[in-house]
């Protein structure tokens, strides 16, 4: 079981996905988890299911507080 989060740069933009085991979402919902690294990252949403979710922002100085900011609201 576990979570995993995967942000990358494309053209001066930033994706972020968070994936979760299936036992985990009943704890956690992966769209919730993407949106808020999407703040962070300087965008405003994404969308997926409660195990898969994406989303995108603008601001790739942000990454490591997005990475941080989740690590904070999953522990």
């Amino acid at each position: 079981n576990g979570i995993v989060v995967g942000i990358s740069t494309f053209e001066g933009k930033v994706g972020v996905a968070v994936g979760l085991t299936k036992d985990l979402t009943k704890k956690f919902d992966a769209v919730e988890l993407v949106k808020v690294a999407s703040k962070v990252l300087g965008g405003s949403g994404g969308g997926g299911r409660g195990d898969f979710a994406q989303a995108g922002g603008s601001n790739k100085d942000k990454i490591e507080e997005a990475f941080k900011t989740l690590n904070d609201k999953i522990s």
